[in-house]
């Protein structure tokens, strides 16, 4: 079967920053699951191109979109441009797992959580339509295929193949090596979208991966853009080390929190296998602020980070929450002190919005409820989900 994956875009009216267009990697793991099977696929990514779309979409048995919050307007004019497709529709991503019931009738399939193990019975029929198919995580990320790379690479993208800690070193490429995130701050829509279970792939599969792109790619580096790289920092001095051994020449950033960032020869470490860039989190100067975020780190940790990076070579871009109806003109003197300290090479402001802090208002239409189905497989857990906005009459289905 012929399926088109597609990525909805950023052109909306969202308020969320949409600059920052790199491979959906996501859908890179459903491709390579989907070839596995003998199906072939083709990808439409709006995100970096807005008005991308295929010449006939008729010619395509099954359509899967990937779909996020501050990008659902685009995935609704999506559904709009699939009027005259006969064929069904499954719609994934994070919107539908905490908004399943503004999905639109004409969708056939609303997909939550992990699609991997799903993914071929969907395109193959074997679900009724009209439902919500709830997934089990995934246990062991190792069983996975590598991500279909070729999905992103068979035709000219706008995709952005540099990072600010790396300008001079291209391409960089875009790995995930991990899913969700162990902690609970106030603010964040993770742990709803996954539930509270941390999984990723072990050190020798990263680096493994990691060698693979280089010889096939010639890639300069990666950036692990996921929730936080180093939730098990065990993995992360494995990873250095393999780097280190097998002298992979290519240099690398992350996502991480300011509790790893503070342990200075952790952070030697990262420099040592390539590390150039580390993207934090660190949000207020504030302790009151910091504690009512509920990020479980104290003001000493961020300054720590950023003097340990800085003295290993490694850039720091940090993101402070401004604006907060609570935070006083103390709690934004404390912030001033703290950057003088601290001295990150850039700062991102991001204003609170606390429409989006818990998925408390969403200005969309909301449909009748579907039949629910949780879906099973060899290897899935349902350890750490949190409830999704699903009928409590459940049907089982088992690969």
């Amino acid at each position: 079967m012929r399926v088109l994956l597609i990525n909805n875009g950023g052109s909306g009216s969202s308020e969320f920053s949409m600059k920052e267009a790199r491979f959906p990697i996501g859908l890179g793991y459903l491709s390579a699951m989907l070839k596995q099977n003998g199906h072939s696929t083709e990808l439409v990514d709006r995100f970096c191109d807005h008005d991308a779309w295929v010449d006939d979409v008729s010619q395509f048995d099954f359509v899967c979109v990937y779909t996020s919050t501050p990008c659902y307007d685009d995935a609704l004019r999506i559904l709009e441009k699939l009027a005259d497709f006969e064929g069904p529709i499954a719609f994934g991503g994070p919107h539908t797992s905490t908004f399943p019931l503004t999905i639109p009738p004409r969708v056939d399939y609303v997909v939550q959580g992990e699609a991997e193990h799903l993914i071929n019975d969907l395109v193959e029929g074997k679900f009724p339509k009209g439902t919500i198919i709830k997934t089990q995580r995934i246990a062991d990320l190792d069983a996975l295929p590598r991500a279909d790379y070729e999905l992103f690479l068979d035709k000219p993208r706008s995709y952005l193949w540099t990072t600010p800690f790396s300008s001079d070193r291209q391409p960089i490429f875009l790995v995930n090596s991990s899913r969700s995130c162990p902690y609970q701050c106030m603010f964040c829509t993770v742990r709803d979208i996954w539930g509270r279970l941390w999984s990723a792939h072990s050190a020798e599969r990263v680096v493994d991966d990691i060698e693979y792109l280089k010889r096939t790619y010639e890639i300069a580096g990666v950036y692990f853009r996921e929730d936080i790289f180093t939730a098990d920092q065990k993995r992360v001095r494995e990873i250095c080390d393999m780097l280190i051994e097998r002298d992979v020449d290519f240099v690398w950033s992350c996502e991480t929190r300011v509790d790893a960032g503070s342990d200075r020869e952790l952070v030697e470490l990262m420099a040592k296998s390539g590390c150039q860039g580390i993207y934090i989190g660190a949000e207020s100067g504030s302790q009151r602020m910091l504690d009512h975020y509920n990020k479980e780190i104290e003001v000493a940790q961020i300054i720590e980070t950023c003097q340990h990076a800085s003295a290993n070579g490694i850039k720091v871009a940090m993101s402070l929450i401004v604006d907060h109806p609570k935070e006083t003109w103390r709690d934004r003197w404390a912030t001033r002190s703290m950057l003088k300290k601290a001295k990150p090479a850039m700062v991102w402001k991001n204003p609170y919005r606390d429409e989006f802090t818990r998925h408390g208002v969403v200005e969309f239409p909301t449909y009748p409820k579907r039949e629910s189905i949780d879906f099973k497989f060899e290897g899935g857990v349902w350890s750490g989900q949190t409830d999704r906005l699903v009928q409590p009459e459940i049907l089982t289905v088992s690969e």
